[in-house]
C-alpha cells in the first residue's frame, strides 16, 4: 500500500476523531446557554437535533404492539427510545426514515456502549388498517429488533399531543386507499421517559448515531 494510502487513513480517523469532540464541546456549549439565557431549545448549527435544557416527563398512554403485548409509559423507562410515527401504506417517507433508523441502529450497536438500552418504536396513525400481524411484518423488513405499536385514537393523540407530532387521516366512507399525513421527524425519549431530543428530516443515519452517543456520553439530562 502506498504512504498517500495510510495518509488519508490517518486524516479519516483524525477527521472523525475531531468531530466527535468538536459536536461535544458545542453540546456543552448549549447546556450552559441554556441555564444562562433560559431558552427551551436551540437547532445545532447543521440543525440536525434540537436538543431541549428541560426534558418534558411524558404522561400516561397505552398502545399495543405488534406482539400484542400492551406498549405503555413504563416500557419507555429504562431505555433510550427512538420513536417515529407514520403508517404502513405510506409511500416513501415512512420506509426512508424506517431504513435510515435501522443503519443508525447498526451504528450504535458498534460503539463501545452497544444498543441494549436503545429502542426504536414505530407508533402507526393508522389503526384502522395497522393490525399487530401487519405491523410486525413491515418494522421487521427492516429491523428484527424495531417495535411497531398503535392505538385507538385517543390514545394516539395523548401521546402525539405531548410530542408535537402532527398527523391527519384522511378516511373517506367506503375506501379503501386513503392517505395519512404525518410528521417526519424523530423524536428521542431518555431512559426516564422524558422527551429529550428531536431530530429533524433530512435524517442522517451517521450524524443520529454520533449524536445520540454524545448525549448518552454525557448522560443526557443529568449533563444539562
Amino acid at each position: 500500500m502506498s504512504v498517500r494510502y495510510f495518509v488519508k487513513k490517518i486524516s479519516l480517523k483524525f477527521s472523525v476523531m475531531m468531530t466527535t469532540v468538536v459536536l461535544a464541546a458545542m453540546l456543552v456549549w448549549l447546556a450552559a446557554a441554556y441555564r444562562e439565557n433560559g431558552s427551551r431549545a436551540i437547532f445545532l448549527p447543521d440543525q440536525v437535533m434540537t436538543l431541549f435544557p428541560d426534558p418534558k416527563p411524558l404522561t400516561a398512554f397505552a398502545f399495543t404492539d405488534h406482539e400484542n403485548r400492551v406498549f405503555d409509559l413504563s416500557r419507555l423507562k429504562g431505555k433510550w427510545s427512538f420513536l417515529f410515527f407514520g403508517y404502513t401504506h405510506c409511500p416513501d417517507i415512512c420506509p426512508t426514515t424506517l431504513a435510515t433508523l435501522a443503519r443508525a441502529h447498526e451504528n450504535i450497536a458498534k460503539s463501545t456502549a452497544g444498543a441494549k438500552d436503545v429502542q426504536f418504536v414505530f407508533i402507526s396513525v393508522d389503526p384502522n388498517r395497522d393490525t399487530a400481524s401487519k405491523l410486525g411484518q413491515y418494522v421487521s423488513y427492516f429491523d428484527a429488533t424495531f417495535l411497531g405499536v398503535t392505538g385507538d385514537d385517543a390514545q394516539l393523540g395523548k401521546l402525539a399531543g405531548q410530542l408535537g407530532a402532527a398527523y391527519q387521516v384522511e378516511v373517506k366512507p367506503g375506501a379503501e386507499n386513503y392517505p395519512v399525513y404525518h410528521a417526519a421527524a424523530v423524536f428521542l425519549v431518555d431512559p426516564r421517559a422524558r422527551y429529550l431530543a428531536v431530530f429533524a428530516p433530512p435524517l442522517d443515519a451517521q450524524e443520529v448515531g454520533r449524536r445520540f452517543e454524545v448525549l448518552r456520553q454525557l448522560d443526557g439530562p443529568k449533563a444539562i
